[in-house]
């Protein structure tokens, strides 16, 4: 357990540096800097998978898997994939957006991370 603990202060801790250089990206202006760019996508690309591996160790060695916390997982899937696609879309300097594309983009981290939390949290063993 303790290798899970110290998983998810990692991911915690990549969390915060993806919406640090987030904001960051945000605040550079038009054209964005390719190099604040890149680092946000890497931190953000390190603490999906680092969420992934979390919560697929703890789905095999949770008791009872309930429907709630596959729908649960599957909600933080969809919410990442969420993220990824309109932050694709928010690096296209030729295309003209929408304005929901980036306040998607600002408001899906707020629910992928209570998602992903909550998802961790049924996992857990010896929560009560």
């Amino acid at each position: 357990m303790e290798t899970i603990s110290n998983k998810l202060i990692a991911a915690g801790i990549l969390a915060v540096l993806t919406l640090i250089s987030g904001m960051m990206v945000s605040r550079s202006g038009k054209p964005l800097n390719i190099w604040l760019v890149t680092l946000h996508k890497l931190i953000a690309v390190a603490g999906v998978v680092l969420i992934v591996i979390i919560v697929n160790q703890l789905f095999k060695s949770a008791d009872g898997k309930t429907i709630v916390t596959i729908g649960l997982m599957t909600i933080s899937a969809i919410l990442f994939l969420a993220l990824i696609a309109t932050g694709a879309f928010l690096t296209r300097e030729e295309m003209e957006l929408p304005a929901f594309v980036l306040k998607i983009h600002q408001v899906v981290p707020l629910l992928a991370l209570a998602s992903s939390s909550l998802t961790v949290y049924l996992l857990l063993p010896n929560k009560g």
